[in-house]
């Protein structure tokens, strides 16, 4: 009688966690990013929802903080470039040796990106400029050039992701003073089981450039080896 009432227990169970895997695997989760940018002020935040809108987290990261990473990332390269002028050539060709050993895996990521991003819906885009030069003739011409670039990048981000909407683009010219304003904003979704799935793709292909990397160092080891006992 016991057995029999625990183990429709379990089925309910299962089917419960069934049904809840679901809705999770087929739930969209949004992510709704928005960049504003003045000479005196620039901010940039990420709002994820999911579930309906039950689950909402939020970034916010300040004019400080971009502006710090930024000068962070200069010093950085700063840095780097020191550190490649003081390298010797042997050195740096010898350092490229396990990038060529694993090119031919780089075909296959590039195969797994393109494939989640064509997944990623962009169901809004909203991209307002205005620039000024101070000068009617080189405003013309720069807000010409801007039309040029939003132009090149919605051709990309059309070629890698579904554009769902018809993108928002402005830019506005000012004439009589310097200006440099930015807003843009892009709503991107995905169901949460693709994402899982590229996910369980990344993994596995992070395994086999790992038994990759191993297998070329133990070849490396084993080489010098012989060399010492030559």
């Amino acid at each position: 009688m016991w057995n029999v009432i625990i183990l429709k227990i379990i089925g309910i169970m299962i089917v419960i966690l069934v049904f809840l895997l679901m809705i999770l695997i087929f739930t969209k989760l949004k992510i709704d990013c928005t960049y504003k940018f003045e000479p005196k002020e620039q901010w940039a935040t990420i709002q994820i929802k999911a579930l309906f809108g039950l689950f909402r987290y939020r970034i916010k990261i300040p004019s400080e903080k971009i502006n710090r990473q930024k000068m962070q990332a200069d010093h950085e390269d700063k840095e780097m470039n020191g550190m490649v002028q003081e390298t010797d050539n042997e050195d740096g060709l010898s350092s490229l040796a396990p990038i060529k050993q694993l090119l031919p895996h780089l075909q296959e990521l590039y195969k797994i990106l393109k494939s989640f991003l064509k997944k990623l819906q962009i169901i809004q885009f909203e991209w307002k400029s205005a620039i000024g030069t101070g000068d009617a003739a080189s405003s013309a011409i720069a807000c010409g050039a801007g039309w040029a670039l939003k132009g090149n990048v919605i051709g990309v981000i059309s070629h890698y992701f579904t554009l769902k909407v018809y993108p928002d683009m402005q830019i506005t010219p000012v004439f009589n003073h310097i200006a440099s304003q930015t807003y843009l904003r892009c709503m991107i979704q995905i169901r949460i089981g693709h994402a899982i799935l590229a996910g369980m793709k990344l993994l596995k292909y992070w395994r086999q450039v790992s038994e990759a990397y191993a297998d070329y160092k133990t070849m490396q080891t084993e080489s010098k080896r012989e060399d010492q006992s030559i």
